[in-house]
């Protein structure tokens, strides 16, 4: 028997679940103010993201999932607001005080006006900023349009490495100026007699007082077609490059400000040998781990790749760029958009395995978003379906795949050509997207629903059809029983 719930309350969708999901939308509305009039772009979505989970968002062109995943990162394009809603990720709502930062201005014929408040914008985005690109990171759509044309790659990795982690650059730096020949002869000789895992190496460099030495260690031990006899000396080599004495000071006393330069940045980039000591140590710094970075992703050739523009770069290079560019701060939330879109199979599979492995490797939590079945399929845990800015059903990947409950999920999943299975024409959702400056009343599907009757001219209920699986639908309802979202 079918059951109506609340999709944003955390007990219902989570009775088996202890620990509170990583990233929790619930009741998000945002709206674009454009001269044809105000499109209802995102129609009360709520959902939610465990930690080291893949969930996913998919749905046609245009039903609402970048906008959705642009509005968790508080990157909504100018001409749109987020009307209501809250988007909680690890304690902080990222929408709090959202009544504050505009006003709609209805005019005499008809149109509204948006106006913003800067103020309160400028302390928003100092207050995001601190989660943005360092908690939360994104890999968006066009990778071509999303690189710096004028920047190399190893130029756009480093600034995200400097913006968000220059203190972990620091600690690699003073580690090595500790490492001594002894320890890390004791490190070569204990990796090669057993292959560490990477909490075994993080005990060892702690006991040892090296622990800003974690990446660089497992960067080299990782390294599969390379001889342990050149792993070996790699590692002895990493405490030859130390910095020279003033520059240490410098470091120390940048730690101890939390990584912000205590004098003016100006005037170290307009004097050479001060910026060589200086800032020039920490950029270098930033691109040896950018290289790091790039092998890790498995760029061919990263030594080279470092050093080109994005226009020298295949479709697929400049994805893994971004998605070093995206991983360089060890996120706890990875939002891909469209990764696989425009390249061919083989790059395709190597994307996926690629975010499979760092997902693992950084124990974060991806949100996927893709319009294709196929790769959906490929990775997702769990998965929502969106239409015209609407989340209508919500399922673990097998159950929404095995047995589909909404109409356009349905349909969708209908469309796909089946391998084996020979048919004259594919199976299309007759009629077109409809116009969301004048949305349908009630259920926004009724007017290509097969299945449409009397009742859906009204807003539908969420109904649990079982466990974690949600619809947006009056197929499966009790008007009786009806619970707002």
């Amino acid at each position: 028997m079918t059951q109506e719930v609340e999709l944003s309350s955390s007990t219902n969708l989570r009775q088996d679940v202890a620990d509170e999901p990583l990233l929790r939308v619930r009741n998000l509305r945002i709206s674009f103010i454009t001269r044809a009039g105000r499109i209802q772009a995102i129609n009360d979505v709520s959902f939610e993201v465990r930690a080291r989970e893949v969930f996913g968002l998919v749905g046609e062109t245009g039903c609402g999932k970048s906008q959705t995943a642009l509005a968790v990162m508080r990157l909504t394009p100018e001409a749109g607001v987020i009307e209501r809603g809250e988007i909680w990720f690890v304690g902080n709502n990222l929408a709090k005080n959202i009544s504050n930062e505009f006003k709609l201005i209805n005019k005499k014929n008809g149109q509204v006006k948006l106006k913003r408040n800067k103020s309160q914008l400028k302390r928003l985005n100092a207050e995001v900023s601190e989660i943005r690109g360092k908690q939360i990171s994104m890999v968006f759509q066009e990778p071509m349009t999303s690189l710096n044309p004028v920047y190399t790659a190893g130029r756009q990795i480093s600034e995200a490495l400097i913006r968000h982690s220059i203190v972990s650059l620091i600690d690699r730096m003073l580690a090595r100026n500790r490492a001594t020949e002894e320890k890390l002869k004791e490190i070569a000789d204990l990796t090669a007699r057993s292959r560490l895992s990477e909490e075994e190496l993080h005990g060892l460099l702690k006991r040892l007082g090296l622990e800003g030495l974690q990446d660089e260690l497992w960067f080299i031990l990782s390294k599969k077609d390379m001889p342990l006899a050149e792993k070996k000396a790699l590692i002895l080599q990493l405490g030859r490059s130390k910095p020279k004495a003033v520059t240490l000071r410098f470091l120390v006393r940048l730690k101890k400000s939390g990584g912000r330069i205590p004098f003016n940045y100006r005037i170290l980039n307009g004097m050479p040998v001060v910026r060589k000591l200086f800032v020039g140590v920490i950029e270098k710094e930033a691109l040896n781990a950018s290289l790091e970075l790039l092998s890790l992703v498995n760029m061919p050739n990263a030594g080279n790749v470092l050093h080109q523009y994005p226009h020298e770069l295949s479709g697929g290079m400049r994805q893994r760029v971004m998605i070093a560019m995206a991983i360089a701060t060890k996120p706890k939330l990875i939002i891909v958009d469209e990764p696989t879109s425009a390249l061919d199979v083989t790059v395709q599979a190597q994307i996926l395995e690629l975010l499979r492995y760092l997902k693992d490797t950084f124990n974060a939590a991806i949100l996927f978003i893709s319009h294709d079945l196929g790769v959906i399929s490929e990775i997702c845990d769990r998965l929502a379906v969106m239409y015209a800015g609407n989340i209508v059903e919500v399922a673990s990947l097998t159950e929404l795949f095995e047995n589909p409950k909404h109409p356009y999920t349905r349909g969708l999943l209908a469309a796909v050509p089946k391998y084996g299975e020979k048919r004259e024409t594919l199976q299309t959702i007759d009629g077109t997207v409809p116009n969301l400056i004048d949305p349908p009343k009630g259920c926004r599907f009724r007017t290509r629903c097969p299945q449409v009757f009397d009742r859906c001219s009204q807003g539908p209920p969420w109904i649990q059809v079982g466990k974690e699986h949600c619809v947006l639908c009056w197929l499966y309802g009790d008007s009786d029983k009806h619970v707002e979202q």
